[in-house]
């Protein structure tokens, strides 16, 4: 009997010890990661990893701003840009729980004020991003009034509610004003009574509290301080990373909404669109994995929640790199004893400045970057382009956007053709059609394939130039006869 007593003891103590050797070895591992990404530039933030509802890594690596004269500490509280957006739909199906709303309700139900297409969109297309809200114009709007009044004298939509996708901000700001109209309270009094101080909270403000000693400023890699940012829409919480923590697990346990209103709310538009909870994965109708990403300014945050595995990762900045995603990535891969990559600085925000200004001037730069640094920076990654690109479009800077994909097509042929086409359908769903005839009139003439003709015939058929869609309709079946998108629309126009 103590023989088997001792034996089973050692198998414990052995099972424990073995255990603890590789917790600390991939904390190790994780510390020097981070130390690295701090060194090359690329994180500059706190981060949290918890498994099995236990810390098993936690640390803050750097400064509270580009003076570099105090460190961050587990009390920093950052901006979390989008991730804050869950607030408001977290809110918005609290009340449906009750009863006080329908997700199908017009939103001229709630009498905002606002013009006749209120009648078209419902609480679903504003979660959803699908409402043809058009973008929202930062730089003539200096607060929430600006932002009401834009709307009440918006004449037309971007596109017909439910047809399109476009994020802007727009619709999270109606969100709150339905919060609003129904509680009759403001939206930031609704949070703070029912959300922060019922979750325990405290260590978050709503919007930058540039007073509070906690918060944190933005600054970039040169080391200059954003600007104190002027409140133009009102309602983002700002949390320090434990509290971040108490969010994501009491979501995602369920406790806030219920798992029908959680998984509402994981419901997209398309398969490239985002939930107002940004991605979540199902396996047979069950969530296991939710990762949403948020950016304003120079701040950024990531939250990565693996319900199999009972992992939640969250890392946050104020010095934006745009790497938190591959730093998420290697981390994961350090947990579960495989290779992981260091990340690279970013070309993008490197570059963008130069090229917003002269665009042949961004493209000399990047030519010299990768003669001197080309072990600095990735150059092999296909989006760093691609997001420049996509932002020059934003900007209605079309002509240089496509000197960013000719760059692309030359340096990274093989990854262009996937790539361009991820960005022409992307804003053609964005409903910036003419722009979308321009990617994909480069796609054909780079990568004359039938997926190539069949884009752009969605493009022309958008703009109503039936006859141009018919074209490249009929040369993408020429190419790839079983192209199913060219023959369902072929048969879609001859029936009109």
């Amino acid at each position: 009997m103590q023989k088997q007593t001792f034996f089973a003891y050692l198998i414990f103590f052995l099972g424990f010890t073995f255990q603890s050797s590789a917790q600390d070895t991939h904390q190790a591992q994780i510390d020097t990661l981070l130390d690295i990404c701090y060194e090359r530039g690329i994180f500059n933030g706190n981060a949290l990893v918890i498994k099995d509802d236990k810390i098993i890594y936690s640390a803050e690596k750097g400064f509270t701003d580009a003076s570099k004269t105090k460190q961050l500490d587990k009390n920093s509280i950052f901006d979390i840009g989008s991730i804050s957006k869950e607030f408001n739909a977290v809110a918005i199906m609290m009340l449906e729980e009750k009863g006080l709303l329908n997700l199908d309700d017009e939103i001229s139900k709630y009498q905002l004020g606002l013009p006749e297409w209120s009648h078209k969109i419902t609480i679903k297309n504003l979660l959803q991003y699908s409402s043809g809200l058009p973008l929202v114009d930062w730089e003539n709007v200096h607060g929430d009034n600006d932002l009401y009044n834009n709307l009440k004298s918006l004449n037309a939509l971007e596109f017909e509610p439910g047809t399109g996708y476009l994020y802007s901000n727009n619709n999270v700001f109606l969100q709150r004003r339905i919060v609003e109209k129904i509680t009759g309270k403001t939206f930031s009094e609704f949070i703070k009574l029912n959300l922060l101080q019922p979750m325990g909270m405290h260590n978050s403000v709503i919007d930058h509290q540039y007073e509070n000693p906690n918060f944190v400023r933005g600054f970039n890699s040169d080391n200059i301080n954003d600007e104190k940012l002027e409140l133009k829409m009102s309602g983002w919480v700002c949390p320090n990373i434990s509290d971040l923590a108490k969010w994501a697990k009491q979501l995602l346990s369920y406790n806030l909404i219920s798992r029908k209103s959680l998984h509402t709310l994981f419901e997209t538009y398309s398969n490239d669109s985002q939930s107002p909870l940004g991605n979540g994965k199902f396996v047979n109708g069950e969530l296991v994995t939710y990762e949403h990403h948020g950016s304003s300014l120079n701040y950024e945050s990531m939250v990565h929640f693996d319900l199999q595995e009972k992992l939640l990762i969250i890392l946050m900045t104020n010095s934006k790199s745009l790497k938190i995603s591959e730093i998420n990535e290697a981390i994961r891969h350090i947990l579960k004893d495989e290779g992981y990559e260091i990340p690279q600085k970013s070309v993008y925000l490197t570059i963008r400045e130069k090229t917003y200004d002269d665009v042949d001037e961004g493209v000399a730069y990047y030519k010299r970057l990768k003669d001197s640094s080309l072990d600095t920076y990735n150059f092999s990654d296909q989006w760093e382009l691609a997001r420049l690109s996509y932002k020059l479009l934003e900007k209605n800077q079309n002509e240089e956007a496509i000197k960013i994909l000719e760059l692309l097509i030359s340096e990274l042929p093989i990854k262009s053709e996937e790539t361009l086409e991820f960005i022409g359908s992307r804003i053609l769903e964005e409903n910036q059609v003419d722009k979308s005839i321009k990617v994909y009139e480069l796609m054909v003439a780079e990568f004359p394939s039938g997926k190539s003709y069949s884009g752009l015939g969605d493009a022309y058929f958008k703009k109503e130039q039936i006859d141009l869609a018919l074209r490249n309709y009929k040369k993408s079946l020429q190419i790839e006869p079983e192209n199913e998108n060219s023959k369902k629309m072929i048969l879609a126009i001859e029936k009109l």
